[in-house]
């Protein structure tokens, strides 16, 4: 029995460093990137979403309903999770980005879909003053994130998938034989609907049925702008052109 615990503490231990950042992520006043990727638990899935809300103390930073950068891969695209990756080709559309079950905003081709990228812009005035910050997800069937460069938390049923920080492959589920079917909560997309995160929330190294998770993280302030500003003077932002990986 003693060895049956210290096995589960050994394990526990394990899949925490496996789930958290490996490093405090940088948070800047504008221009911040959360990249997300989605991945699904075989080619032939019936449904697909990734639904995220951010706030920041009492404010709400982003939630379901806004606009986000998003690419259907069908090879590895290199750097896709960096700061100032050139997503200038991907698509726009109003999370969440998916298909089947009726709670997406924007339909994607269901069908032989392995993963969806998504990337996300955004600003937080206070980050000068931020010391932690808050994510609720809806997903179906497993997420990693990625806040400014630095992974932040995937996960339970791919918490093992590769290290902390490294991007996994496209077609993940041709390589995860056993990965658990998650479904989100089924409640209808809205712009946002508010009911989404009244769900019961599941703890962070579990995936459920119907699961939500809940977690908050430490950043640091980076200071002034997440991105470069060019010869003339003008901001660049994450639709324009940066320097960095292209697809």
């Amino acid at each position: 029995m003693i060895r049956q615990i210290l096995f589960c503490l050994f394990c526990c231990c394990i899949f925490t460093r496996l789930t958290y950042a490996v490093d405090t992520p940088k948070l800047f006043t504008k221009d911040n990137i959360l990249a997300a990727g989605c991945y699904n638990d075989g080619f032939s899935s019936s449904d697909m979403t990734l639904i995220i809300q951010l706030t920041v103390g009492k404010d709400i930073i982003f939630d379901e309903g806004v606009e986000v950068k998003y690419h259907v891969p069908d090879e590895d695209v290199e750097g896709w999770t960096e700061l100032e990756f050139n997503d200038t080709n991907w698509k726009k559309g109003i999370t969440s980005i998916g298909y089947g079950d009726g709670d997406d905003n924007t339909e994607i081709k269901s069908g032989e879909v392995g993963s969806l990228y998504t990337r996300y812009q955004f600003d937080v005035p206070e980050a000068v003053t931020s010391k932690k910050i808050m994510f609720r997800i809806d997903y179906d069937d497993s997420y990693i994130l990625w806040l400014n460069g630095v992974e932040i938390g995937r996960s339970a049923n791919i918490a093992t998938l590769s290290p902390v920080g490294e991007i996994p492959e496209w077609d993940v589920s041709r390589i995860v034989d056993s990965m658990p079917d998650v479904e989100a909560t089924k409640v209808p997309n809205g712009k946002p609907n508010r009911d989404r995160w009244k769900k019961p929330v599941t703890p962070r190294e579990r995936d459920v049925h119907e699961t939500i998770h809940e977690f908050e993280i430490d950043v640091k302030f980076g200071g002034g702008s997440a991105l470069l500003v060019e010869a003339a003077g003008k901001l660049t932002t994450t639709w324009g052109r940066l320097k960095g990986h292209s697809h």
